[in-house]
């Protein structure tokens, strides 16, 4: 209907400006004569059009108000200004805890609770939570009145796109990495191998050529999926600590498989076939990039300070800029924060203050799966240097969706939550045996 009344009020308008300018002809063409007689006629139609249409939703809404409890969010119609934005949270048993998920501004529970009033719209098919989420433009694809155990129902963007910038903020190679988006499968992306080369010249001498050369770095999406189960109680009882709670437990789930790809995979199909920075690193083919601490240095307690200046000595200049120190929370305990605070003129108070995550001049960026062995780990890569965004891809291909089943544990009263998305990783330009790549890799001594 007001898709409708939005048609016939554009078509009025540009009838008017059409007849105000064939009105404005001095000298009128018998062609212009027939079309603004043509366009006289259908002004009167539009017009009886848009009377009609009015009425329509004029009666519409009347219903409404007498039909339901409280009024429904009033139909989008063209307005000269745009109004604020009118939050509606009726009165629910309150969540008790703070939100994880749902916490960084202002509309944040009013998301929480439109994705819990999904929730119990798709599975108790109560009328008034399907007209609520109908008048507040809640997915209303998936809210037919028909069964959806054939391909599950649609979750509103509200709770995926909470999970993705959960999943960004809770995981750590997403935000080092470069990050691509794939509008196909399979993608190729261009990779400078080695560029021109200049020469000196005599007189007289033609100059010597030379040429770039690329290769290629292949992208493959690969899917990942998480999926729940619940209770129909707990959704019919908590809508907003619901959608909080399974928002953050995706988020988490997805944030540590993605950085045990990125940072350890192994290649094999626990990982979908992805080689992690530090596998790949240290795979005998990038020696370069790899710095081997002090005989002796086995362990992250044993590192010295000589140790690190080694592999920031390693660095290129061109990876230096937006660098930093990639180590697990217990090896920087170990190692860098040992190292800062063994150095001497400390004094009482800046003892006291926060430490600051930065070493020699660089950030230093906590990951919680990088190897947290203390102890004595010998031949291991401890620490990683470098600038991240240089020398590795991560590509995604579709965001985080989700879908919820109603049958699939209709005997138990259960329903199943899952999610998907396609993704991939590439650590591209890590060096050679003979080049050293924009990422260095720092190894405990083998004795």
């Amino acid at each position: 209907m007001a898709s409708n009344l939005k048609r016939l009020q554009d078509r009025a308008a540009a009838i008017a400006a059409r007849l105000n300018e064939l009105a404005d002809c001095e000298e009128r063409s018998e062609e212009q004569t027939v079309e603004l007689r043509r366009l006289t006629d259908e002004a009167d139609k539009v017009k009886s059009d848009l009377e009609f249409e009015q009425k329509l939703a004029a009666k519409e809404a009347e219903l409404r108000s007498v039909v339901e409890r409280a009024a429904p969010a009033p139909a989008a119609v063209a307005a000269p200004a745009e109004e604020p934005k009118k939050v509606e949270i009726r009165a629910i048993n309150p969540h008790h805890t703070t939100l994880r998920a749902f916490n960084d501004g202002p509309d944040a529970v009013e998301s929480a609770y439109r994705c819990g009033r999904w929730l119990r719209a798709t599975v108790f098919r109560n009328q008034e939570d399907l007209r609520w989420c109908r008048d507040h433009g809640v997915e209303s694809r998936a809210l037919n009145e028909g069964s959806n155990s054939a391909g599950g129902a649609l979750v509103p963007e509200e709770f995926a796109n909470r999970v993705i910038r959960l999943v960004e903020t809770y995981g750590t190679f997403p935000g080092a990495a470069e990050n691509v988006s794939m509008n196909r499968d399979t993608m190729v992306v261009p990779k400078r191998l080695s560029g021109t080369t200049a020469y000196f010249i005599g007189e007289g001498s033609s100059v010597t050529e030379s040429e770039p050369t690329y290769g290629n770095v292949s992208l493959v999406a690969k899917k990942l999926g998480v999926s729940c189960r619940m209770s129909t109680e707990v959704v019919e009882d908590a809508l907003v600590s619901l959608a909080d709670s399974v928002a953050a437990e995706f988020a988490t789930s997805l944030a540590y498989k993605i950085d045990t790809c990125g940072w350890l995979g192994s290649g094999t199909s626990e990982f979908g076939g992805i080689n992690g920075i530090v596998n790949k690193i240290n795979d005998g083919t990038h020696t370069a990039s790899v710095v081997s601490a002090i005989t002796g240095n086995t362990a992250f307690e044993t590192l010295d300070i000589e140790d690190f200046l080694a592999v920031i000595g390693k660095l290129p200049l061109y990876a230096r800029q937006g660098a930093a120190w990639y180590v697990s929370p217990a090896g920087y305990a170990a190692s860098i924060s040992r190292l800062k605070y063994a150095a001497g003129g400390n004094t009482v108070d800046n003892l006291g203050r926060d430490a600051g995550e930065s070493f020699l001049g660089y950030p230093v960026r906590m990951v919680h799966v990088l190897n947290s062995t203390l102890g004595a780990d010998a031949n291991k890569v401890k620490v990683l240097f470098g600038n991240m965004s240089l020398s590795s891809i991560y590509a995604r291909r579709r965001d985080f969706s989700v879908r919820l089943f109603d049958q699939v544990y209709a005997t138990t009263d259960q329903l199943l939550l899952q999610g998907t998305m396609r993704f991939d990783i590439n650590h591209h330009s890590l060096g050679s045996n003979s080049e050293v790549g924009p990422v260095v890799a720092l190894r405990s001594a083998a004795s």
